[in-house]
């Protein structure tokens, strides 16, 4: 397994400006667009940088049009990936999914649950209806308050292929690590001391040591 190809650092809340110096350092990244509040030409200049970057931009700090707007010019500069939520409005998902097959770029359709993990049948149930969004790869992440809910997760693995499938919080950190070595195409990552994009992310260094290890016991 080459570890970093399979770890994806998040980046958001931090400054444009220290955002070229953490690529230099990693294989893969999700930009959230939406917490670095980048405009359109810095969403230009960081995803011609990168070949590997994913293009996440979350409802709430812009609006559907802007969103869309600011994803289109990840795109266009050469996003590897763009991350649609599965909840988001049905057309405005159409319409970036049409933009992201023009493009020859891969979609991920994901779902966030920010409390709880749904029972198991509910978590079967939600993946399938992701799958049939014309999702390359499917995400599914959810606060873990029990570890059964993180083992719930981990289940899916057995049934899906391309699932990225998550826990949240300090019980969901197992997810995090386990998940490369359960069929995931790629886990989530924090870097250094920047501030995390969701809770129980583990550092990109502690996450290859880890992933390492258990490699080298194969």
């Amino acid at each position: 397994m080459h570890t970093e190809s399979r770890i994806c650092v998040s980046i958001g809340n931090v400054p444009y400006d220290t955002i070229p110096g953490i690529l230099e350092k990693v294989d893969m990244a999700e930009i959230r667009i939406d917490l670095a509040g980048l405009d359109e030409n810095q969403v230009r200049r960081v995803f011609s940088s990168h070949g590997n970057l994913i293009a996440t931009c979350r409802e709430g700090a812009y609006n559907d049009g802007d969103r869309a707007r600011l994803l289109e010019a990840a795109v266009i500069s050469g996003a590897a990936w763009v991350d649609i939520e599965a909840d988001a409005d049905p057309r405005w998902r159409e319409i970036m999914t049409g933009i992201v097959r023009k493009n020859r770029c891969r979609l991920i359709i994901s779902m966030h649950y920010y409390t709880h993990t749904p029972p198991p049948a509910e978590l079967r149930k939600v993946a399938a209806e992701m799958y049939g969004m014309d999702a390359d790869v499917v995400k599914i992440a959810a606060q873990v308050n029990h570890p059964s809910e993180a083992a719930s997760l981990m289940g899916l693995y057995s049934e899906y292929k391309n699932l990225v499938a998550i826990g949240m919080g300090p019980l969901g950190v197992i997810t995090r690590i386990v998940i490369p070595f359960l069929g995931a195409p790629f886990t989530f990552a924090s870097f250094g001391d920047n501030p995390l994009t969701a809770a129980g992310q583990v550092d990109y260094g502690e996450m290859s040591a880890l992933i390492d290890k258990i490699s080298s016991y194969g």
